[in-house]
């Protein structure tokens, strides 16, 4: 049976063991498959895997796929996500490249632009500059 010295000496080579990984930054294991079955395993960042998700999400509105969670456009659900992430001031993960939630958005924009696709959220914003509601909204009817 183990003495407490003995347990408290376990659990002090644990703790010395296991505190290195903490103070790094957060990185998470990727693992893929390819077509012959071979596993690659990478370490990335937060920051890239979730950079790399909003890039298979462009992809598969590219490829024409359905928009995920049950969204019917692609349109309603890029501007749910534009709404998701800024419903905090900062990201819900701590990132190295994006200092607050607008950044995240832009960087949805940007990506978007690139590829040719519209951003759903500026062209709202233009449309509703060019449309000028009439000075009165009057029915006039006669009887």
């Amino acid at each position: 049976m183990l003495t407490t010295l003995s347990r408290q000496i376990i659990a002090l080579l644990l703790v010395a063991a296991f505190l290195p990984a903490c103070t790094s930054h957060p990185t998470i294991r990727e693992y893929n498959t390819d077509t012959s079955g071979h596993v690659a395993v990478k370490n990335v960042s937060e920051d890239v895997y979730w950079k790399e998700r909003v890039n298979e999400r462009i992809a598969a509105e590219i490829a024409h796929e359905k928009p995920e969670a049950g969204y019917d456009t692609w349109q309603n659900y890029w501007r749910w996500w534009y709404s998701v992430l800024r419903r905090k001031k900062k990201p819900a993960f701590k990132s190295q490249e994006f200092k607050t939630s607008e950044d995240m958005v832009n960087y949805i924009k940007e990506q978007r632009r690139a590829k040719g696709l519209p951003t759903y959220e500026d062209a709202a914003r233009d449309q509703r500059s060019e449309v000028k509601a009439p000075e009165s909204e009057v029915e006039t009817t006669t009887h």
